[in-house]
């Protein structure tokens, strides 16, 4: 079968044989593959850059017995910077763990795709932003998966005290509709939520947030998606004693 040329974001590299690689790739039109990367742990392999995460790069690939294989790539954008700093390196990592849960359907692979894409390279490029940009990846990708809902600013309650008491709870059919709670967040916070579901994707991580709304939004976020995903997501816990 003929090789296939396909842009991509290395989500993970995991070792497979001695010498080899298993790269999970989010591309925008065939969603979540997995290449195998033949070799490349070797010293002085030419394929050897192209086994790190969070790079942007164009693959040609080649099929075999059903398996893809990396013939050939080029880097895009490394986001090495990502590596610079340990909260950078865990908010990645996290971003990575979400991908790799989530079930893509072929309608929304490519705004998760582009999510990711806008993720790894802001955050690369944003290091003391990265509480920030894990919360909008956060409800951003819960609303690709069709589990968030746009806040009425105009209650009566909300308006006068600027807090608004917001529930967490599974979708009707759902093996988490069982669990639910409530959470009283401030208005800056239930603003940044709305706009994370409906601004242009470019323009999602852009957002600006005092350090009390980014303490907010990372906990609500974290909890909603635990919730949806039916996972702990707690990556976060090892930033706690920096």
């Amino acid at each position: 079968m003929d090789p296939f040329n396909c842009r991509g974001l290395i989500i993970r590299s995991t070792e497979y044989k001695e010498k080899d690689r298993l790269l999970s790739v989010l591309t925008a039109d065939r969603g979540l593959i997995t290449i195998c990367a033949k070799g490349v742990a070797k010293p002085g392999s030419s394929l050897g850059c192209f086994s790190m995460p969070y790079m942007l790069c164009d693959f040609v690939v080649t099929i075999s017995h059903g398996y893809y294989y990396l013939k050939d790539a080029s880097i895009i954008e490394s986001n090495s910077k990502i590596m610079d700093s340990l909260e950078q390196m865990t908010v990645a990592a996290h971003i990575s763990s979400c991908l790799m849960d989530c079930t893509l359907q072929s309608e929304n692979s490519k705004e998760a795709y582009e999510l990711a894409v806008y993720a790894y390279y802001m955050l690369a490029n944003n290091k003391g932003k990265y509480l920030l940009i894990y919360s909008a990846f956060n409800w951003r990708l819960l609303t690709i998966a069709g589990f968030t809902v746009l806040y009425d600013l105009d209650d009566s309650l909300g308006r006068s005290t600027h807090k608004y008491l917001l529930n967490i709870s599974g979708g009707e059919g759902s093996d988490v509709n069982n669990r639910s709670f409530n959470r009283m967040l401030e208005e800056p916070s239930v603003k940044a939520l709305n706009y994370f579901a409906t601004c242009d994707l470019k323009k999602l991580f852009t957002a600006t947030a005092d350090k009390k709304t980014e303490l907010e939004l990372r906990d609500f976020t974290t909890d909603y998606l635990s919730m949806h995903f039916e996972k702990t997501y707690d990556s976060l816990s090892v930033l706690n004693n920096l």
